[in-house]
């Protein structure tokens, strides 16, 4: 859901000028139920030639839109609205078994940005495109209310940064959490940044139960790379415990789980220092390669030459065709 939200960013950054008397922007609109949730829409709107593409909502933001006339079995007219303080996007067309298409108009508040500058925002609208920006902000429901609420707890912002903070649902509840694990007084940018990646408060309370007390930039390549508490003790319970941070982080880079070290213990390799793990994953000494050796004759090859020849490009059955023509 975040890459499709950072791709809709872009489109609305992206959009052209056009002059700001043209009055109400329309376009098409398709949607369909979430399977993943039920009650959320993942709404697309296209006008010309931009589209925003995958957009979730929870139905209740409409009005005029019955669940019953959403799940119809036969094709049902519709009409609702997305109502915004920047402005209304109106709905017309049909739904049927959870999909709708039809078209869309919207008539922006001109007016907001005055609240805005009464609240010390700059509003500054993109490329002299005064629609498209109360069009984004309808969108993501950037509100003087949200923006109040975020200067109270000390982040008084760029418009452009209110609108990141809102689509990854950073709000004051968010900052006093991560407060609370002892990560106060973050950027607006951080705090977008522990959202995307999921460096959440509960992954980190998570993470230090399992003994993993990291800073903030720690917790956030964990994971992106998939460090989690589950990935920790399954290393434990393949015989690799108190592995530190950057240790587990190594293991998930270069593919060291516990299937390769059991398959590595199977061939007679047990007991690996960690790092050798990892220095195999890196030159391609897998379990394969380790049965072509065998399958060549070559049984129990220390770990540093099975690298060796790997580094090197030495492969077992030419070794072998050498050994014998030399007899």
């Amino acid at each position: 859901m975040t890459r499709a939200l950072l791709a809709l960013c872009l489109l609305l950054a992206a959009v052209p000028a056009a002059r700001v008397d043209a009055g109400p922007r329309a376009g098409s609109w398709t949607a369909s139920v979430d399977d993943d949730d039920r009650g959320r829409l993942q709404l697309n709107m296209y006008s010309g030639r931009h589209s925003m593409n995958g957009a979730p909502y929870d139905r209740s933001a409409f009005s005029g839109l019955d669940d019953a006339a959403v799940t119809s079995r036969t094709t049902v007219p519709v009409r609702f609205a997305l109502r915004r303080e920047a402005g209304t996007i109106e709905f017309d067309g049909t739904f049927r078994d959870g999909q709708g298409a039809g078209q869309y108009t919207f008539e922006p508040n001109r007016g907001f940005s005055d609240a805005l500058r009464r609240l010390g925002v700059r509003f500054e609208p993109k490329q002299g495109d005064l629609e498209q920006t109360l069009f984004q902000l309808t969108i993501f429901d950037v509100s003087t209310e949200y923006i109040r609420s975020m200067q109270a707890v000390g982040y008084r912002l760029e418009l452009d940064d209110y609108v990141q903070c809102r689509i990854f649902r950073v709000d004051p509840a968010y900052v006093r959490d991560m407060a609370a694990v002892g990560f106060d007084h973050l950027s607006s940018g951080k705090l977008v940044e522990t959202k995307i990646h999921g460096a959440t408060p509960e992954y980190i309370r998570r993470m230090r139960a399992a003994g993993q007390d990291l800073p903030l930039d720690d917790y956030i390549q964990s994971r992106i790379f998939q460090v989690t508490p589950e990935f920790q003790a399954e290393m434990a319970r393949a015989g690799y415990r108190d592995l530190d941070h950057d240790q587990l982080t190594q293991f998930r880079i270069h593919g060291v789980t516990p299937e390769f070290v059991a398959e590595l213990r199977e061939l007679g390799y047990a007991r690996i220092p960690a790092h050798k793990l990892v220095e195999m994953r890196i030159h391609g000494v897998t379990p394969e390669f380790i049965r072509r050796v065998d399958k060549a004759g070559y049984r129990g090859v220390p770990i540093d030459k099975l690298v060796q020849m790997r580094i090197f490009n030495v492969e077992p059955e030419m070794v072998k065709a050498l050994d014998d023509g030399a007899r």
